[in-house]
């Protein structure tokens, strides 16, 4: 399968990785002389575009009658009217010779192509402006009317100006009953009914004045997170503000998170995924190791897996990872006739989801939410972890939640055919990406030079952040990323709330408020005996309930800042906390918990699974985590993180 785009001028002007990305959901079909392609009046759901060979546009007259409309040579497409307004094909087109080969690319693959790309839209509009003046020409004004009406819509721009508003009056002002209705403005009546009646009580029973004003805003977050009621990166960054205005923080110490190492990490390691994602290096790394594979149920799915966990350290974006991978999975599933809703496209999605999304916990900068929770880690931890003790410490409890959830995916989605099929699509994507340019180059070479240099961090001493920060300065001074990419493709949102977040965590430790904590608990604690294998699934079990009601960072923030500062007498290291609280940070018993599985199942475009239909796999994510933590204490023994 391989398909020459030069010669195809609506998609000539594509990148090589666009090319890459569109072959699977493109189908090459043959047709003989007289075959019809497309039929009058069939539902245009596809378009087409002649390879080799030629076709003839022939529209049948109410009287029985035959008009020749046009003919179509090499390169020219056809069905782009009703696949652009829905409604049914006006004409029939046929082969003229024996051997004519279309490419057929569906309504979905290609709407998403004109959202992304202006100028194929611009070619589309001027491909309908040819075939106006065509048909106008053979068949009359009356027969033109849809592209025309398509054609406004295209190029003419929306005047909304003219338009009224949608409500006046008493129905656009103020009513009780639509404010006790909106979410906003029950998230400050609750927050503040939790102000009043908590504050003064704490105040009076002696907690400094400081310290109550940060645990109220922490509950204030709480609510307003878990009611979603205003956007999450701006209650994160009103949290140090707030400590600021009231009074309970110094604007260096409240925003201190945007100095420390771990803010300069994230940002190198968001610039490090832009320049992969942008170059294709990306796409060519996972297609070289899925080629590698055969083309069969089994291997395939192993392939998916062991892509996403060989990638993760070289893509340190879990939603990147899982949004690159939909399209592969569909491919492969396509390849190997797996239909929607079948045990084979849905393991296929769960494998993917594994090893793409959620073995981010194993490495260092394998997402950003792990530097989240390592930056909310005391000082001295933060200090000597390295990269490789990172993974030498997660080794173990990546090992075994990765052998549980791929066998159980095995057992719970196994398709009652197996099926084969040969590498074809894949090495049309390689040959489409052909060889690597300038940019994929040092790209490569630069996330080589970045994980050579975590790996040695021990001997050479420099931290982490420095050596991330460098590669974006190499990647920014060479060219490779640019303004615009840093603008749009590095998640500064993010970073705005990560910082925030990490200033607060540290106001929190320094207030003294993990110390009441920890006297409060104590006793609770010592009836556990300080015993580990309680103690972290107990953690495991609170991040997978706090998440049915927090976004994964604002969990991570509540969970570490009340374990952390009781966790100490029992002997667990802080950094073992961590690895429970990331291990467990992302269920999907409904949707939304889970954003890497909600990029996953848009990707695919909803091709290949609903929701309900892993409610299994979801069950055996979380008792993989479980097994896994418990697993791994007697390995975090004998490295002396829980003594």
């Amino acid at each position: 399968m391989q398909i020459n785009f030069d010669a195809i001028p609506l998609f000539a002007s594509l990148s090589r990785l666009d090319r890459a990305r569109l072959i699977p959901n493109c189908a090459v079909i043959a047709f003989d002389a007289g075959n019809a392609i497309v039929k009058q009046g069939e539902k245009g759901d596809s378009l087409f575009v002649l390879i080799s060979g030629s076709a003839r546009v022939v529209r049948r007259q109410p009287d029985g009658s035959e008009v020749l409309v046009a003919r179509l040579g090499q390169g020219e497409c056809f069905g782009e009217v009703s696949l652009l307004t829905g409604e049914q094909r006006t004409a029939d087109v046929l082969a003229e010779v024996t051997g004519t080969t279309v490419l057929k690319l569906s309504r979905d693959r290609f709407s998403q192509l004109m959202k992304q790309h202006n100028d194929l839209a611009q070619r589309m509009a001027r491909l309908l402006a040819e075939r106006v003046s065509r048909t106008t020409c053979h068949v009359g004004n009356g027969q033109s009317a849809d592209e025309q009406r398509l054609l406004e819509d295209m190029l003419l721009p929306q005047d909304s100006s003219d338009k009224l508003p949608s409500s006046s009056g008493l129905t656009a002002g103020w009513s009780l009953g639509m404010a006790v209705r909106n979410r906003r403005f029950i998230c400050i009546a609750l927050a503040l009914l939790v102000f009043a009646s908590t504050g003064p009580m704490l105040y009076q029973a002696g907690m400094p004045l400081h310290r109550v004003i940060l645990l109220e805003l922490l509950l204030g977050a709480t609510i307003t997170w878990a009611l979603d009621a205003f956007n999450y990166h701006a209650v994160a960054l009103a949290l140090p503000l707030a400590a600021v205005l009231f009074g309970a923080a110094t604007p260096k110490e409240a925003f201190a998170g945007f100095s420390h190492p771990s803010w300069f990490l994230v940002l190198g390691v968001f610039a490090i995924s832009a320049a992969i994602s942008r170059t294709g290096l990306m796409y060519r790394l996972v297609l070289m190791i899925i080629a590698r594979f055969p083309a069969s149920y089994g291997w395939q799915t192993c392939a998916l897996a062991t892509s996403g966990l060989l990638l993760t350290p070289v893509i340190p974006s879990s939603n990147g990872r899982a949004v690159l991978s939909g399209p592969l999975v569909a491919n492969l599933s396509e390849i190997l006739r797996f239909r929607k809703g079948s045990a084979g496209s849905i393991g296929m999605s769960m494998a993917a989801l594994l090893g793409f999304g959620h073995m981010s916990f194993l490495f260092m900068n394998g997402t950003a939410t792990c530097l989240l929770a390592f930056g909310l880690l005391p000082s001295e931890v933060v200090g000597r972890v390295t990269w490789f003790s990172w993974l030498t410490a997660a080794l173990v409890m990546g090992l075994i939640f990765f052998a549980v959830s791929y066998v159980t995916t095995l057992l719970l989605y196994r398709p009652k055919r197996q099926r084969n099929a040969g590498p074809q699509v894949v090495q049309a994507q390689l040959q489409a990406l052909g060889s690597m340019d300038r940019n994929e180059m040092i790209t490569l070479l630069v996330v080589c030079a970045s994980l050579l240099g975590f790996l040695t961090q021990s001997w050479h001493q420099i931290n982490s952040a420095w050596i991330a920060l460098a590669s974006f300065f190499l990647l920014f001074s060479w060219g490779v990323l640019h303004d615009k990419a840093v603008r749009a493709e590095i998640d500064w949102n993010f970073l705005l709330s990560f910082g925030a977040l990490v200033g607060f965590g540290g106001l929190i430790s320094s207030s003294g408020l993990g110390t009441a904590a920890a006297d409060q608990l104590g006793p609770f604690l010592a009836g556990m005996g300080g015993n580990p294998y309680l103690l972290l699934p107990a953690i495991a079990l609170a991040m997978f309930l706090l998440r049915f009601f927090l976004p994964l960072p604002a969990a991570q923030l509540v969970l570490l800042l009340s374990v952390l500062p009781v966790i100490h007498s029992t002997g667990i290291d802080p950094f073992v906390v961590c690895l429970t609280v990331l291990i467990s940070g992302n269920p999907w018993f409904t949707r939304y918990q889970n954003s890497i599985y909600v990029g996953l199942m848009e990707a695919t475009e909803g091709r290949l699974f609903d929701h309900h239909q892993t409610r299994k796999a979801a069950i055996a994510h979380v008792l993989a985590s479980l097994a896994a933590i418990i697993g791994s204490i007697p390995w975090w023994q004998w490295l002396g993180l829980i003594r």
